[in-house]
């Protein structure tokens, strides 16, 4: 009796999660095959395959038929690419010095982080445009990049991260003879999946950011993939 209400629970289960995975799955399944489809079949309700696989579309956006998808996509390669290494590299070290190291105002700039954390990204946009604007770096690739490399969640996560790692293991490169800059990269290897996770998120999180690159960039070549198709 009891093994066949497990399996009964067991088969609900499994049931209610497919279901689950189909409604989830369902939105990301229309978008794939909506790119196959003509106009008219993008806006009717059914059927979800399109009659006619045709890739009218993706050749119209890979030549640059409406937008210079091209030149738009390897703007937004390069400025996340560059934003995430320049955000972790900084997020990093700064979170090491936090977590292992004593010196004055440091629970002053603690603060001062936190409540950075706390401010909204449309709060920056004016200053940022404003200290851009003065470094002659507007319209450029460099004017989302800078804005984007200080993370201040990022610093207070690898400050969490660097807390977690006992202290005798530092001391002991210490002794080896190590100075702190090489104790710092000794400790890299070990907080490897806390580094992954941090640049996959901080890599998301510049490819799909809309306003700052709304503010700072104008001419169409330079624009991000996000702006173009905005």
């Amino acid at each position: 009796m009891n093994h066949s209400r497990k399996h009964i629970s067991s088969l609900s289960a499994t049931a209610a999660l497919a279901f689950l995975c189909v409604i989830f799955a369902y939105p990301f399944v229309w978008m794939f095959c909506s790119g196959f489809k003509t106009d008219a079949e993008v806006f009717a309700l059914f059927p979800l395959l399109p009659q006619h696989f045709d890739l009218v579309h993706y050749r119209g956006l890979l030549s640059g038929a409406w937008i210079p998808y091209p030149r738009l996509f390897l703007n937004s390669l390069f400025i996340a690419s560059l934003e995430t290494i320049f955000a972790t590299a900084f997020a990093c070290g700064a979170g090491y010095v936090f977590a292992k190291f004593d010196f004055r105002f440091k629970k002053t700039l603690f603060i001062l982080a936190v409540a950075a954390v706390l401010v909204p990204r449309q709060a920056l946009a004016l200053p940022l445009f404003v200290w851009m604007n003065k470094l002659s770096l507007l319209d450029t690739p460099w004017s989302v990049i800078l804005p984007g490399t200080a993370s201040g969640v990022g610093f207070l996560y690898f400050i969490a991260v660097f807390r977690r790692l006992p202290d005798p293991l530092l001391d002991m490169a210490r002794c080896e003879g190590a100075g702190e800059y090489r104790v710092f990269l000794s400790t890299l290897p070990l907080i490897k999946p806390a580094l992954i996770a941090f640049a996959l998120i901080q890599f998301v999180l510049c490819w799909q950011e809309h306003l700052i690159p709304l503010i700072m960039l104008s001419t169409q070549t330079h624009l991000t993939v996000t702006l173009g198709l905005a």
